[in-house]
């Protein structure tokens, strides 16, 4: 236990006396060295390899699938933008565009009936169901004042049929009376003796019309009457023999057929009268009464909320539809048509006219066509990390090959530095009208990164933390250092130019800068 306590207070005494140093140590002014910046100017040009790339590499596929039916581009030809290079089979394209126009001419003249008929269909539906609502109230008025009387009329007129139905059978079984024989008699007398008048007036009649003393018509008048005479004469003579040799046994079961049919007619009025059946009718048509009052506050509901409206936009949807269908077919006849995207030069054709193209995208599709475009090229090269302060996009370069000598400007400058080479990649944008220039070849590229007017130079390790050409150096100061924000310009080799934030008399810390923070005790050393 003592040994671990006196070791304890050993470690805590070498941490004091530590600390004290440190402390002391902390307190002491650094030793620097201080100088100002000096004027001059920066003049340095540097050269870098590169290859030079087109503007543009477009490979162009079919948009739809289908056999080559046009091909209007070789090797070498120069293409401008929109230009129809191909077109595929459209047959069965230009079809289905017809298809989905006629569609949207039916969809169209639906939508203007609809919006011509809707309003008023909903509006006669409302009255049609007011109208029914009325019929139904005054049904049930009717039915009310009405359905008893109807059936207890109907039980008496059921009960006068069996006395009828009674009195036609009794008369089938017991005959006829004598009165009835006497009469049916005297109308075959009666009608005999029509028919001898006839008889004489149409003899006295005919005599005079075979004299010509007499008109046709007075002739066929005659003849007329004495054959409706002999027929009522025929007539009376059948009536009086039924009379006299009575009912036969046919009549008699179609007597008593009748008598069974009043008797069970009059069965159903008395179930009718029992059972009070007209209540029904009338609670029938009380339920028809309400059925017409909800369907009338339906109508009204739809008239309300202008439900027309409803239906004319539901129409109009499948216009709209209709409408995308004929667009989208219009692309599609449109897209069989392979048109140039840039300006440029056939490089590749891959296809023979009357081949099958495939779509992008589709299993087994290949560029039918390459082309490039070299009114530009670009002339791409990588420069070391420690020079990308000179560059920026804008920055004016010349560019050499064997047999030119052309002038371009940087357009593109990486945002990421290959740790591999610690290089970042520049592209620089050449005018290239006449073609001179081909993809491919090697190239040099010059970057004048002199600066014509002097400026303040300071050794490049002097400015710390450079971001986007704003750095930070040490001004010795009244025994301290303070930092002070500059911006900066070229650099190059070991100088970098300073544009603002010194002047040539700047006491500047040169060394021992690394260590300092802002507000640090100095002593200048020389």
């Amino acid at each position: 236990m003592r040994r671990n306590g006196l070791k304890s207070f050993i470690l805590l005494l070498c941490l004091m006396i530590n600390g004290l140093v440190h402390a002391q140590e902390a307190s002491k002014p650094k030793p620097v060295k201080v100088a100002t910046p000096q004027k001059g100017k920066i003049e340095q040009k540097t050269t870098y390899t590169g290859n030079l790339e087109p503007d543009a590499k477009v490979e162009i596929y079919a948009n739809v699938s289908g056999k080559l039916v046009v091909l209007n581009a070789n090797d070498g030809d120069s293409v401008n933008t929109s230009d129809v290079l191909a077109e595929t089979d459209a047959r069965e394209l230009r079809l289905s565009l017809k298809q989905a126009e006629a569609a949207l001419k039916a969809a169209e003249a639906q939508f203007l009936t609809i919006k011509a008929t809707a309003a008023i269909k909903i509006q006669a539906q409302a009255e049609a169901a007011e109208a029914t609502l009325d019929a139904a109230k005054a049904q049930l008025v009717q039915a009310q004042a009405l359905a008893e009387t109807q059936v207890i009329s109907q039980f008496e007129k059921a009960t006068a049929g069996i006395t009828i139905a009674r009195a036609n059978l009794k008369k089938a079984t017991d005959g006829a009376r004598n009165q009835e024989v006497q009469q049916a008699k005297a109308a075959v007398s009666a009608a005999k003796a029509t028919l001898e008048n006839a008889q004489a007036n149409f003899q006295r009649v005919q005599t005079l019309h075979e004299q010509e003393a007499t008109s046709d018509q007075n002739f066929d008048n005659a003849k007329a009457q004495l054959d409706t005479a002999k027929a009522q004469h025929e007539k009376t003579i059948e009536q009086f023999k039924l009379v006299e040799e009575g009912a036969r046994q046919e009549d008699i079961t179609a007597a008593e057929a009748q008598l069974h049919q009043a008797q069970a007619s009059l069965a159903l009025a008395h179930v009718t009268v029992t059972t009070e059946d007209w209540k029904t009718q009338i609670a029938l048509a009380a339920s028809q009464v309400k059925q017409a009052e909800a369907n009338l506050l339906s109508a009204r509901e739809l008239v309300k909320i202008r439900a027309w409206e409803h239906d004319i936009a539901a129409v109009e949807a499948q216009v709209n539809q209709a409408l995308q269908q004929v667009n989208l077919a219009k692309k599609r006849l449109a897209d069989a048509m392979i048109t140039a995207p840039i300006n440029g030069i056939v490089i590749n054709r891959s296809v023979d006219l009357g081949d099958h193209a495939a779509a992008a995208g589709s299993p087994g599709s290949m560029p039918i066509l390459t082309v490039v475009k070299m009114d530009v090229v670009k002339a791409v090269f990588n420069i070391p990390e420690a020079d990308l302060s000179n560059v920026t996009v804008g920055t004016p370069v010349s560019i050499f090959t064997r047999q030119h000598h052309i002038s371009g400007k940087i357009n593109f400058v990486s945002p990421i530095v290959t740790p591999e080479t610690r290089t970042v990649k520049i592209k620089a944008a050449i005018p290239n009208p006449e073609y001179r220039l081909k993809p491919g070849m090697f190239v040099e590229v010059s970057i004048d990164a002199s600066n014509t007017d002097e400026t303040l130079l300071l050794s490049r390790e002097v400015v710390l933390d450079i971001k986007n050409k704003i750095g930070h150096v040490f001004i010795a100061t009244d025994g301290r250092a303070h930092q002070q924000t500059v911006k900066i310009g070229l650099a190059w080799g070991e100088h970098i130019s300073i544009l603002e934030g010194l002047t040539d008399a700047s006491p500047v810390i040169v060394s021992g800068h690394r260590q300092l923070v802002d507000g640090t005790k100095i002593v200048i050393v020389k």
